[in-house]
């Protein structure tokens, strides 16, 4: 069984590595052996994927003209931690043979001499390897830097990361040894095998964002510790995603994903954590709250990517002005050049937060100290979900209209409130129907009255033809969207609960 965990990390990362990171390790007594070398990989399938449907990598590999052929079964990957058996049997030449692995391995009965025969190669890796084996008397692990390629005709992807594999010891070691690496050099956790970045070269298939569901899915009978668990394990794999959508093809809408993905764990985090309390926990809500701060301009991108939308609620007005439209492209890339999202992706705080999510996700350190983890999620759902729906409610005038600057002070609660429902409200599939709608229509209108407050506050560095008919625009644009509002807000009060 292969254990290891993943990390992206710069071309200059050997480098970085042996200047900070080793001279800790000899301080911690930790021993370590170098190698390096070019591993040359062929992988193959048959024609209708025999091996990629069965989320199975089969390759063949050279290093200084020996070959070896390797099976990695599916296995799991749980938080950026990979567990997956590997089978290896040395070859004679480069050409593969399924047959000289053990029967045992695979787990239905095959023909191998026909899945041979349809066997042909479908992209190649080519990278240069340098190897430190670091041990002592707990533990062996391999931290191995991976320079190359993922190449497929002339296509082709960059390969610059670090592996480390469990060869001896408790895997809490990995993640002792990734800290330091990420305390040190630029990183960011990964779930993406060289094999996955090869598929996605052979369908010429481009990453692109995608939406959370609309709910967490959840059986009645998960214990507190399920639901949690299912909840890190959906926001860090949305949000590793989103990175690597954004590293890869600098698409903007993968930004908002990711601070959506912040926000989801931010708050799951919060809502457990008065069942789940543990020191650990303790530190990656702060953490978390740090991350989301450190994020909080993206609101800003949001709004101007709003704006400037040719299909949303502006686009009778704002793209129709170029003006307009050259001072949110200036204002956009203002913002890009000042938070710079490729360093924050690849950011100390971004990755010790990943490797503490995936820490938790292996370790659960909650069991130690409180008993809470086994009691079914559902006892606590009922309240939970009632103290935050009341909060919003208080927040809400009953009797009177609210006005711009009401709601946008509302978003925080509001915000809070949707998330906790998209944690707990699958539990309720029968009864929780439309009533989520009108709320989430209110959160749509505060977005569109952040987007108009934007213009209403940059209104001096606009250079409009008639500034006076622009603000009055701006004004009467606002009192629309709050007028719908209002009328979501009042479906909203009269729903019936559902839990």
């Amino acid at each position: 069984m292969e254990i290891e965990l993943k990390l992206v990390c710069e071309p200059d990362a050997v480098t970085a590595f042996e200047n900070k990171v080793v001279p800790i390790l000899k301080a911690k007594n930790i021993v370590f052996d170098k190698s390096s070398a070019n591993l040359y990989n062929e992988y193959f399938d048959t024609p209708d994927e025999f091996f990629g449907q069965r989320k199975m990598g089969f390759r063949v590999r050279a290093k200084n003209n020996n070959f070896e052929q390797t099976i990695k079964t599916k296995g799991n990957v749980v938080g950026g931690l990979h567990q997956r058996p590997e089978y290896n049997i040395a070859l004679k030449s480069n050409t593969p043979d399924l047959t000289l692995f053990d029967s045992d391995i695979w787990a239905e009965k095959l023909d191998l001499e026909q899945i041979n025969k349809a066997l042909s190669g479908l992209f190649l890796t080519n990278f240069d390897r340098t190897t430190f084996l670091v041990k002592n008397d707990e533990f062996i692990i391999e931290i191995v830097f991976d320079l190359g390629e993922v190449r497929r005709a002339q296509d082709y992807l960059p390969i610059c990361e670090i592996e480390l594999e469990l060869v001896k010891g408790d895997p809490s070691h990995l993640y002792n040894i990734a800290e330091l690496i990420v305390e040190n050099l630029p990183t960011r956790l990964s779930d993406v095998t060289k094999a996955a970045r090869g598929y996605q070269l052979l369908h010429g298939s481009i990453l692109e964002s995608k939406y959370l569901p609309s709910f967490l899915s959840l059986e009645k009978q998960d214990s507190t510790e399920q639901a949690f668990c299912k909840m890190l394990e959906i926001g860090l794999r949305h949000w590793q995603h989103h990175q690597q959508v954004y590293l890869q093809t600098s698409k903007l809408k993968a930004l908002t994903q990711i601070r959506e993905a912040i926000s989801l764990l931010l708050q799951g985090v919060a809502l457990y954590l008065p069942t789940l309390q543990c020191k650990e926990l303790l530190g990656l809500h702060k953490d978390l709250l740090k991350l989301a701060q450190a994020w909080a301009w993206q609101e800003q991108l949001q709004s101007i990517h709003q704006l400037r939308s040719k299909k949303g609620p502006f686009s009778k007005r704002i793209p129709k002005s170029q003006n307009l439209m050259n001072y949110l492209m200036g204002r956009r890339e203002g913002l890009l050049n000042a938070f710079k999202p490729q360093q924050l992706c690849m950011s100390t705080i971004s990755s010790n937060v990943q490797l503490a999510i995936s820490r938790a996700l292996y370790e659960k350190p909650w069991k130690i100290q409180n008993s809470g983890a086994d009691t079914p999620v559902i006892k606590h759902a009922n309240g939970w979900l009632s103290q935050t729906w009341q909060t919003v409610q208080q927040s809400l005038p009953s009797n009177s209209k609210m006005d711009d600057k009401q709601y946008l002070a509302l978003e925080v609660l509001l915000r809070q409130s949707l998330i906790n429902g998209f944690l707990l409200a699958d539990l309720f599939a029968e009864s929780r129907g439309q009533f989520r709608a009108p709320w989430l229509d209110l959160a749509t209108g505060i977005q569109e009255l952040k987007s108009l407050k934007l213009l209403h506050d940059s209104s001096l560095d606009i250079q409009v033809d008639d500034r006076a008919e622009f603000m009055a625009w701006v004004e009467d644009k606002t009192h629309s969207v709050i007028k719908v509002m209002e009328q979501s807000r009042e479906v909203a009060m009269n729903a019936d609960i559902y839990w």
